[in-house]
């Protein structure tokens, strides 16, 4: 069954792309939940021209990520934490917290689903944090917990 993407689709295509998908697939799954539509003369026409629009903005969106992860990149964030005395958290750092402070810090606004974590953060100390703006636009920089205790002695 030939379909037009109407959205990007992990391991399938981008929006606007023209696939050959299994029938089921796409009858079941893909029209339903319109994520895509039958490929026909007339589709294929709006679908060519889609494609150059979204080409035009897609290079506009890249520009603007490359232009937020060169701000960020090799930057640092700080956030402070209650700790046990062998710094162990007593609240893990969460995506929502490291998008927080990149926010009060930078003025950057970032989804949560942009950053990438390796490991929980539930100890004191520094760690890189990968940012994926785009899949093809990535940014790390250094993440530093401190306990509580010790922030305001200093």
């Amino acid at each position: 069954m030939k379909v037009i993407l109407l959205e990007n689709i992990k391991n399938i295509g981008q929006m606007g792309d023209i696939k050959n998908v299994a029938d089921g697939y796409g009858r079941n799954f893909l029209l339903p939940n319109k994520l895509a539509r039958l490929a026909t003369a007339d589709g294929l026409r709006q679908a060519s021209v889609l494609k150059q629009k979204l080409a035009g903005m897609q290079e506009i969106e890249r520009k603007n990520a490359e232009s937020v992860a060169a701000q960020l990149e090799d930057k640092s964030i700080e956030i402070v934490r209650r700790a046990s005395k062998t710094g162990t958290l007593y609240d893990g750092i969460e995506k929502k917290d490291i998008a927080e402070a990149i926010k009060s810090a930078f003025q950057i606004e970032i989804s949560e689903n942009m950053i990438q974590l390796t490991n929980h953060i539930k100890k004191t100390g520094d760690y890189v944090i990968e940012i994926e703006i785009l899949p093809e636009v990535k940014s790390s920089m250094k993440l530093s917990v401190k306990p509580l205790a010790k922030a305001l002695e200093e």
